[in-house]
């Protein structure tokens, strides 16, 4: 598979992960509000977004280490010094994957500390709390078209 294809699967599936985080946000905080039972959907909720999330970040690294992409050819033809000043390269050499790993690392935290806790009100509040400060991440590591690193909304090859 070509990079074009790595990066249209790429763009596609940020909306798939943004529709999960969504669902499961809104399952998590109506269940903190509505001081519900925790349920297997709950759970599933979560789970699923972790998972779209993680297809998305393998996709990511892909083209992070695709030999030839953007990425590989700007550490290879540029120094740590010109990427730093430029705020296109800073922010998909370094700031866009950084905030992804710390999103998709509290993503898993989140799952694993949710699944260990035994109080229902409680799954739902710290499940509520993780997700808005992952959700938030990826929002601002999103690069969003109206941005000086913007790119389309929808990308396809």
């Amino acid at each position: 598979m070509s990079y074009p294809i790595f990066l249209a699967l790429h763009n596609l599936n940020r909306w798939l992960v943004l529709a999960f985080g969504a669902w499961a946000l809104y399952r998590l905080a109506r269940g903190w509000r509505g001081n519900r039972a925790w349920s297997a959907a709950d759970r599933r909720s979560m789970r699923w977004f972790a998972l779209i999330f993680s297809v998305q970040f393998v996709l990511g690294a892909i083209l992070y280490l695709l030999p030839g992409a953007l990425v590989s050819s700007v550490l290879d033809r540029s120094s740590m010094h010109v990427i730093m000043r430029d705020r296109v390269l800073r922010f998909f050499t370094l700031e866009h994957p950084l905030q992804m790993t710390i999103a998709i690392g509290l993503s898993h935290t989140g799952n694993a500390i949710v699944r260990r806790l035994t109080s229902d009100r409680r799954r739902f509040k710290v499940g509520t709390i993780l997700m808005v400060v992952v959700l938030l991440l990826i929002l601002i590591a999103i690069p969003w078209p109206f941005l000086s690193q913007g790119r389309p909304l929808l990308r396809l090859p």
